[in-house]
């Protein structure tokens, strides 16, 4: 059975400190006008990923994701940024976030039960 949060891709960690770097110079009209999701995705599918299952694998992913694939990450995430505000996709309709998938998941498998139930 699947438990939430029980690994974790931390170059998801180390591309959003990437995009915070990049981006802190940003005027506040140019922040907002950054689709970081679009950014983060564009730039995930780029690098290798780096799971671990533990607050320690965390820690040493972290690390190595620094040490081997700094300038990998950097060089990604730029290109993302530039890629995203040429192109910045207005139309997406954004995916619900996980809480709202799991919510109505739950709901589903309470009413099949439910509805199971009245059979016997």
């Amino acid at each position: 059975m699947y438990q939430a949060n029980s690994y974790k891709n931390v170059m998801e960690l180390l591309i959003d400190d990437e995009i915070d770097r990049q981006t802190c110079s940003y005027s506040q009209i140019e922040a907002q006008e950054i689709n970081r999701i679009e950014v983060a995705t564009y730039a995930l599918n780029r690098v290798p990923p780096l799971y671990a299952s533990s607050q320690e694998g965390i820690e040493r992913q972290y690390e190595r994701g620094l040490s081997e694939f700094s300038d990998h990450i950097t060089a990604t995430v730029t290109q993302a940024l530039n890629k995203v505000h040429q192109n910045p996709h207005a139309k997406a309709t954004p995916l619900p976030r996980l809480e709202e998938v799991v919510e109505t998941e739950v709901t589903f498998s309470e009413q099949d039960l439910k509805e199971i139930s009245t059979w016997f």
